[in-house]
């Protein structure tokens, strides 16, 4: 009788132990793909800044090099674009690996936050097509103001909860990623507000420190002890 109770009980736990693996692996399944489709949106939408490149028609070959150089508000557009799209990328890259476990509203909201960078391309296209210094540059501006802000959101619902989802985050770490994750559409913000005001040539002029400063935050928050 104690014999039949104690294998009743070791067949309970066994069974209580394989749900909780299953439940587990499948969380895990759910998290890559969520990564993998996220990493595939990104490849795509750099792909498709360069299928924008095309020379003007007619160019013969005698021709081939002054049509390239024709091609340069593209050129621009294209290299500017694709700069802030891998910077957004890596500031990706950084807060998705921390998540220990799968998340409903991570996942609509990194939806919302992937919908905002397939718009790049389109608006690299009206950058190139049309005067960095008037409403195209303007749009842009709108543009990358978006996908910072919806960055920004994402990050606060990752952390949320004392960042119960990445197995927790200190005070000055919180702080430290939240003005990172700030910072893109607050600088676009300025941009923008620059360029309203008349001084659009200073703003587009500006964007081109701005790049290079989200890179050596990104790369100072990266080489952060964690």
């Amino acid at each position: 009788m104690r014999k039949g109770q104690r294998l009743k009980r070791i067949q309970a736990r066994l069974t209580v132990e394989n749900e909780r693996d299953s439940t587990e692996s499948g969380t895990i399944r759910l998290l890559e793909r969520m990564l993998f489709f996220s990493d595939a949106v990104f490849a795509i939408v750099l792909t498709l800044l360069v299928l924008e490149l095309r020379l003007p028609a007619g160019v013969t070959d005698a021709r081939l090099f002054r049509g390239v150089l024709e091609l340069e508000p593209k050129l621009v557009a294209f290299a500017i674009t694709f700069a802030l799209v891998a910077v957004f990328w890596i500031a990706h890259l950084s807060m998705m690996r921390r998540l220990n476990a799968f998340d409903w509203l991570v996942a609509w909201v990194n939806l919302f936050f992937l919908f905002t960078v397939t718009l790049t391309p389109f608006i690299s296209t009206l950058l190139g097509e049309y005067s960095v210094f008037g409403n195209a540059w303007r749009l842009y501006c709108l543009a990358l103001i978006a996908i910072g802000s919806a960055q920004f959101v994402l990050f606060l619902v990752i952390y949320r909860g004392h960042g119960r989802l990445i197995g927790g985050v200190g005070r000055r770490e919180f702080w430290h990623r939240l003005i990172r994750a700030a910072s893109p559409a607050a600088s676009f913000a300025v941009l923008l507000a620059l360029s309203l005001l008349g001084f659009t040539r200073i703003s587009f002029i500006l964007s081109f420190l701005i790049v290079p400063t989200i890179l050596v935050l990104v790369g100072f928050s990266l080489s952060r002890r964690r």
